[in-house]
């Protein structure tokens, strides 16, 4: 059922691969890191990272995110709010001191990311209407997500799905940081609930 590395399409599903996934996988060296983010040129600045604080989910994953972001040397400023203010300050395109933001996580259906078509978090796309907040501009990810749509067949869809996650660990339009799954309870007394997503047809009492 769970799946590490979580790439990003859906574990389990025909789009899914390990192709690309070596940055999500092995031990952490966080002294590492802060030293290559000092050769990186960071000097204190402020990073925002937005939390909506009204799912559980998110606060647990944004509480993670800021100890481990502080714990490599950065000045974090843990923004917790409710999920609709996070949205609207999401949009915002300003820096961090003009109530901009660095970054913020979110979740999906599973469904939603099984391939490219629906997968908005790692569009290359900018600042077109259809580009995602962070607004990562990858021409070679928009050329992939072409292709997949012109694929004869799935072997050329799941090619380019692969090179897809490639380039996304290069480009980092966002990071997959794994998968729950929603528990469901019925009654004995009830059959032919299906599994996935909730619907109400075929279901019946005994």
């Amino acid at each position: 059922m769970y799946h590490v590395p979580h790439g990003v399409f859906c574990p389990d599903t025909p789009m899914a691969s390990e192709a690309g996934l070596e940055p999500l996988v092995g031990p952490r060296n966080l002294d590492a890191v802060k030293e290559m983010l000092k050769q990186a040129g960071y000097a204190n600045e402020k990073v925002a990272i937005l939390v909506a604080t009204d799912y559980a989910q998110f606060k647990a994953i944004g509480e993670v995110m800021a100890d481990i972001m502080g714990r490599i040397g950065m000045n974090v400023d843990y923004v917790a709010t409710d999920w609709g203010t996070m949205l609207s300050r999401r949009n915002n395109r300003g820096p961090v001191e003009q109530g901009g933001w660095s970054c913020f996580n979110t979740g999906w259906e599973g469904v939603d990311h099984m391939d490219p078509a629906n997968h908005y978090a790692i569009r290359g796309n900018g600042d077109q209407p259809s580009g995602w907040p962070g607004w990562c501009v990858s021409p070679r990810l928009e050329e992939l997500r072409n292709q997949w749509f012109a694929a004869r067949n799935l072997a050329e869809q799941q090619e380019a799905c692969r090179l897809m996650q490639i380039q996304c660990m290069q480009d980092v339009p966002s990071v997959p940081l794994g998968q729950y799954v929603q528990p469901t309870a019925y009654r004995t007394n009830v059959t032919g609930v299906q599994k996935g997503f909730p619907t109400f047809w075929n279901v019946r009492k005994t």
